[in-house]
């Protein structure tokens, strides 16, 4: 769904061909319990490397969906996730398979 002040809104349908993702779900310890600031480095298995956050801003007067999604193109499996939590800690995922959500939980 597109808006814009002022003018009606729009819902656009992507139709080009499928990929596999991943969407990482956080889960806040020493953090805010949604991982809210959470920064995100994905290595997918072709050497693709992709930085997202995890946030819910998402436009003017709207929010989004907490899950961080990455389109994967071709990889079925992601080298490395890395997950820098606003507390400060890193933690490090390996060997990860496509065409899942994945909850992750600070260390």
């Amino acid at each position: 769904m597109v808006s814009v002040i002022g003018s009606p809104a729009e819902i656009l349908y992507n139709t080009s061909p499928g990929g596999h993702w991943i969407l990482i779900q956080t889960q806040g310890k020493g953090s805010n319990r949604d991982g809210i600031g959470t920064k995100i480095k994905v290595t997918g298995e072709s050497g693709l490397v992709q930085y997202n956050h995890v946030t819910t801003a998402a436009g003017y007067a709207s929010s989004s969906d907490k899950r961080v999604h990455f389109g994967l193109g071709a990889d079925t499996r992601i080298r490395e996730i890395e997950l820098r939590w606003p507390s400060g800690k890193v933690q490090t995922l390996h060997d990860v398979p496509a065409g899942q959500i994945l909850k992750v939980t600070e260390p």
